[in-house]
């Protein structure tokens, strides 16, 4: 519709379209704003709604917008852009239904989700230094259903190194982080940093394993940092501020699952789409994320590991 386009002028009292501004605000997808139809003028906008209609449109869009965060972390995007802050963009695809697990063939079929490859390099920052991780490279897909996300991983793995270790050490896993907060400059790669808080989900292969032999849950869980009181999901919900500083949420919000065959892992991670745990990334916009990968045979563990630079989680 433009501007020369308007229908006439309503009678006074009729109804608003689309079921008036509440309806049309409870029918926006998660992170979208509401604004007036075709972002009219202010003047055109009145006459369309009515000069008190508008108003309250204006008004309600605002509170809305201030409420749930609209654009909130858009202030990521000038960081992920500046200086190449982040080397590649993966786009979530829209979905309708029930989101597959990781051995579905949905996954890598031709009308499924766009696939980038995640480089993953030395980590050199914290001791001990890790100058050459056995995995050099992880496919990312990513998709989005009207309540749900999950991102896909797959990654060439020799081994399936799946057994329970003392201490939980040197088993294949793999882990996302997403920053915390506002916006503004992205924290650091390797656990973010004080005052600059990240959220990372991890998933191991031995607590795979286990599960797969109690599926109703298992009470021991070596290697997470605390003992639940039982153990539902192979994927842990953390935090951390810096080095040595993870910590486990205590309430579980992400689960997945990850499947192994033909020389190859396929992990894939799945949250709701939004929560009330302030300590989970909020998916309002685009959100950088790094991938961080450990071959368990190569006896890769804690900071032993092959990470990624920033890559943008896009929202179409």
């Amino acid at each position: 519709m433009t501007p020369d386009s308007l229908p006439p002028r309503r009678k006074r009292g009729a109804a608003l379209p689309t079921g008036g501004v509440p309806g049309v605000i409870a029918a926006l997808p998660p992170g979208v704003c509401p604004a007036p139809p075709h972002n009219l003028p202010l003047v055109r906008r009145a006459r369309f709604f009515g000069r008190g209609r508008a108003i309250v449109w204006l008004l309600l869009a605002a509170g809305v917008c201030f409420a749930a965060g609209c654009g909130a972390d858009d202030s990521y995007l000038a960081s992920c852009k500046k200086d190449g802050g982040c080397d590649k963009t993966l786009e979530v695809m829209k979905v309708s239904g029930p989101i597959p697990g990781a051995g579905d063939p949905f996954w890598t079929s031709p009308g499924g989700p766009r696939e980038i490859a995640a480089e993953l390099g030395p980590q050199l920052i914290a001791n001990p230094q890790w100058p050459n991780p056995s995995i050099k490279k992880a496919a990312l897909r990513a998709v989005r259903s009207e309540s749900e996300i999950a991102i896909f991983a797959e990654w060439e793995d020799a081994t399936e190194n799946a057994e329970s270790t003392p201490g939980g050490q040197y088993t294949d896993q793999i882990a996302l982080l997403f920053p915390l907060g506002g916006g503004g400059e992205l924290p650091p790669i390797t656990m973010g940093a004080e005052g600059r808080e990240v959220n990372v989900w991890q998933w191991k292969a031995m607590w795979q394993k286990a599960l797969a032999l109690n599926p109703a849950g298992i009470e021991d869980a070596p290697g997470s940092l605390e003992l639940p009181a039982k153990r539902l999901s192979p994927v842990e919900d953390l935090n951390a501020e810096g080095f040595s500083t993870l910590t486990r949420q205590e309430r579980q919000d992400v689960f997945g699952n990850g499947v192994w065959s033909g020389g190859a892992w396929r992990v894939v991670f799945k949250r709701a789409l939004s929560d009330s745990d302030p300590r989970d990334v909020r998916f309002k916009g685009p959100i950088p994320m790094v991938v961080a990968v450990w071959d368990g045979g190569n006896r890769e563990t804690n900071g032993q590991k092959g990470l990624s630079n920033w890559i943008l989680l896009n929202f179409s």
